[in-house]
């Protein structure tokens, strides 16, 4: 047994949320290294690449292209953003890493990913209402850091599992608080993120740590946009491990209740696969999702109400 286990029996208590009980979890407090950052806001983020179209509310905004330039003595990755509003149009040559309003909306551009960087060929956007920001952020001429992120509130329609595909499989010596811990920094340092990018993570035993509010939506490297999708994902890398009969019940009980506490049915669990050009969550996961028993185990959860 861990050394948290008498702490863990108070913050692993099953909690009552509307009307459906949610599984033990481990809190976000005993695990983290910092607390959470960013701030709600009437928003969006997605990664896209040159050619796609970013629509938010009344704002169309489109990528052209990404170069490289020489600005103030050294390379600089840059957008060029068409951006249209009725009849308004604009197009703006943007550098990773700035801000700018227009049309009533801010939008950043947090990241232009280049060759050899994890998510090569695309821009990461976030765009927002003026008026949901803190004065602070809607002046900023900076993109800023995982600090100035927003949380981007959603409605969940599908249950969506992934693995955090480290690229050493998760040992059972190993404290995952740890993994989680690495997670949270190295979102926040590499990628901007203001929390881990799942919303719940499980370990070797299936135990359940919480991840981000679940109420706003997760991250992603990939262009799939993460907003509706309850993200439950399995610490370590399942295209070289496999997963236990304790992890696959932790991941039905956990699916149950977010299917129950949403509305949801079945039909919304898949895999991280079926939404974006990638292998997750791995090769010793996906057989669970594509025979149908992971959905078979859930429903089977759902059944004893």
């Amino acid at each position: 047994m861990r050394a948290l286990t008498a702490l863990l029996a108070v913050v692993m208590a099953p909690t009552v949320v509307g009307v459906s009980m949610q599984p033990p979890v481990i809190r976000h407090a005993v695990w983290q290294q910092q607390a959470p950052l960013g701030h709600a806001a009437d928003a969006v983020r997605r990664n896209i690449r040159a050619g796609d179209t970013l629509v938010f509310k009344s704002l169309q905004l489109v990528v052209e292209r990404t170069a490289v330039e020489a600005r103030n003595g050294k390379n600089t990755d840059v957008v060029r953003l068409q951006l249209r509003q009725g009849g308004l149009t604009d197009v703006r040559d943007v550098a990773e890493g700035q801000a700018f309003n227009w049309g009533g909306m801010h939008t950043a551009v947090v990241a232009v990913y280049g060759p050899g960087e994890l998510g090569a060929g695309l821009v990461a956007l976030e765009m927002a209402t003026v008026q949901s920001l803190p004065p602070e952020i809607a002046r900023s001429d900076s993109a800023g850091g995982a600090a100035m992120r927003l949380r981007v509130p959603h409605t969940i329609s599908h249950v969506t599992l992934h693995h955090t595909g480290d690229a050493r499989v998760l040992s059972p010596t190993e404290d995952p608080a740890q993994r989680l811990r690495n997670l949270q920094a190295w979102g926040a340092r590499e990628r901007n993120w203001w929390d881990v990018p799942y919303h719940f993570l499980l370990d070797l035993e299936g135990d359940v740590y919480e991840g981000r509010d679940w109420h706003f939506m997760g991250e992603t490297n990939t262009t799939y946009d993460p907003g509706g999708h309850f993200l439950v994902s399995m610490i370590g890398n399942y295209d070289l491990q496999e997963p236990s009969t304790a992890q696959l019940n932790a991941i039905a009980d956990l699916m149950a209740w977010a299917i129950r506490e949403n509305g949801l049915t079945v039909d919304a669990i898949g895999g991280h696969y079926h939404y974006a050009q990638t292998g997750c969550p791995g090769k010793y996961l996906r057989p669970y999702l594509e025979d149908g028993s992971l959905k078979r185990m859930v429903a089977e959860r759902l059944a004893r109400r």
